[in-house]
């Protein structure tokens, strides 16, 4: 009886484990700073090889700490089933992560894109920062994504001429926080 008892509860511990992140889907990306992250399906995440403690907001969005640098990799889920991935480092830095495999075979019929995120002060203090950075005027610049967190608003914005896109951190009234590009340093 005692061992028929211990199998059933180990049984169920094991599945409860197994679906306590069943939002997150396997995925490799690189993130800038040397980062190199892994997400098994369901969890766990590693980062640079090195199981990193994992928390879940909601079934959407996960957060995995690094305890060796400090860095927090942040995980989105999309409605599409896509993901997005962005990190939080020592000292202010931050930047989105580069999704191996991201593109997608081309389906027969698009699906309608979600709508963005609206963050009107983040977006119009990070267009004048980047502006401002890049040497480029406002008005040629995009924002192309706004993502809340805890930590603040990340907004990504496009500037002509660049290989990648241009990444701001900013508090809920826009106050900016960083300003960086998320491509080498040599392509701009």
């Amino acid at each position: 009886m005692k061992t028929t008892l211990v199998l059933c509860v180990s049984a169920a511990c094991a599945f409860a484990m197994s679906n306590a992140y069943a939002g997150l889907s396997q995925l490799n990306a690189t993130c800038p700073g040397g980062l190199d992250v892994h997400v098994d399906d369901g969890g766990p995440v590693y980062v640079n090889g090195k199981e990193a403690k994992l928390k879940r907001t909601n079934d959407n969005y996960f957060e995995a700490t690094d305890t060796k640098t400090g860095s927090v990799i942040s995980i989105s889920k999309n409605p599409d089933g896509s993901s997005d991935v962005s990190y939080t480092g020592k000292n202010r830095a931050n930047g989105v992560c580069t999704i191996a495999g991201a593109g997608k075979p081309m389906a027969t019929a698009a699906p309608a894109a979600a709508p963005r995120e609206k963050h009107p002060a983040a977006e119009k203090a990070c267009i004048a920062a980047v502006a401002k950075k890049t040497n480029v005027a406002a008005t040629k610049l995009s924002v192309t994504d706004a993502l809340g967190a805890q930590a603040g608003i990340m907004v990504t914005v496009t500037v002509p001429g660049a290989d990648a896109p241009w990444t701001c951190m900013t508090d809920r009234n826009g106050k900016v926080s960083n300003v960086s590009y998320s491509g080498s340093e040599g392509s701009l």
